[in-house]
């Protein structure tokens, strides 16, 4: 096994953004307040509508601009061949890092078997829906999960890589998800993604129902590519997790028409109660009811989203 030295490794920060005029001084601020300095930042912007660009240029950053149609993993793919470093730090607008996060997660790069490492979340909540999610997620998520385990994409990655993988720029719902399913697959005899327990990250998420519908929603219109693509065992549990709230509704409702319904309708109230027990337990969050509520307005602007993705032939973000 090789090894490089890490003072000789180059970091360019790619930062895909889509009206992220909220947080994108916070995230950039906190890129440009590393202990260890990235060689550029390359923003790559999918046509924003709002002051994203202005508050972006007012930093020593490239900004690209993608052309339509503008996708997520698009504009990854465009920072990456704009990039010239060693080492790519692929981020979302809302990630802040902590002081030392890139510095942490470059030591590993002295192992020349290591091709990405991700970071760690240690969220701060700005509202009490943001709370709510922290918690949610802290509980749902599996603890013996392979891939990335956190919320965002925040992932270091020899440019290398890109040499054999890219992001499909097809994809809206999922497309961090097919990437690092890719990536672990064509690496798994070559190559170690490992995680860096202190290059700590911070995670912004949505602070109003608006930016709560806004994400679902969209969700929802672009679930129906991932699902093509990936028709496996977790894609379609995720379906089902999403929609459950929703047709627990429909079924209940059904059921005041139709009583021979009625065990569907138990069977799903007892596995979404269930979920949400086992969240509050697992978070150590006696918020059940609020858990609950979360469940339900995610499924209902998940189905929104998959109603308009299917009536639309719009593509892009």
């Amino acid at each position: 096994m090789g090894s490089s030295n890490s003072s000789t490794l180059t970091v360019s920060v790619i930062i895909p953004t889509r009206n992220e005029e909220k947080v994108i001084s916070e995230c950039l601020t906190a890129v440009f307040n590393q202990s260890f300095s990235p060689s550029e930042v390359i923003v790559v912007d999918g046509r924003s509508t709002d002051n994203t660009i202005k508050v972006a240029t007012g930093y020593p950053v490239k900004v690209l601009v993608e052309s339509e149609p503008t996708s997520l993993p698009n504009a990854r793919n465009i920072g990456v061949e704009n990039a010239q470093s060693d080492i790519l730090f692929i981020m979302d607008a809302d990630v802040i890092l902590d002081k030392d996060c890139i510095m942490n997660a470059v030591k590993y790069f002295e192992d020349t078997q290591i091709i990405g490492v991700i970071p760690v979340e240690d969220n701060k909540a700005h509202s009490r829906l943001e709370r709510i999610q922290i918690d949610y997620f802290r509980g749902s998520a599996n603890p013996i999960r392979t891939g990335i385990g956190i919320s965002v994409f925040a992932e270091f990655l020899r440019k290398s890589v890109f040499q054999r993988l890219k992001f499909d720029p097809r994809l809206g719902y999922g497309e961090d998800g097919d990437f690092q399913r890719r990536l672990l697959n064509s690496y798994a005899h070559s190559g170690k993604v490992t995680r860096s327990p202190k290059s700590i990250i911070s995670v912004h998420y949505s602070h109003t129902l608006k930016e709560l519908r806004s994400q679902y929603s969209w969700y929802g219109r672009t679930f129906k590519g991932y699902l093509s693509k990936n028709l496996l065992l977790k894609p379609i549990l995720n379906l089902g997790s999403l929609l459950a709230p929703t047709l627990m509704i429909i079924s209940g409702l059904i059921t005041i028409i139709f009583p021979l319904l009625l065990p569907l309708f138990v069977l799903i109230a007892v596995l979404v109660v269930a979920r949400n027990l086992l969240v509050c337990v697992r978070s150590r969050r006696p918020t059940f009811f609020e858990f609950l509520a979360f469940e339900f307005l995610r499924s209902l602007f998940f189905i929104r989203g998959l109603l308009q993705g299917l009536l639309s032939k719009k593509r892009g973000r």
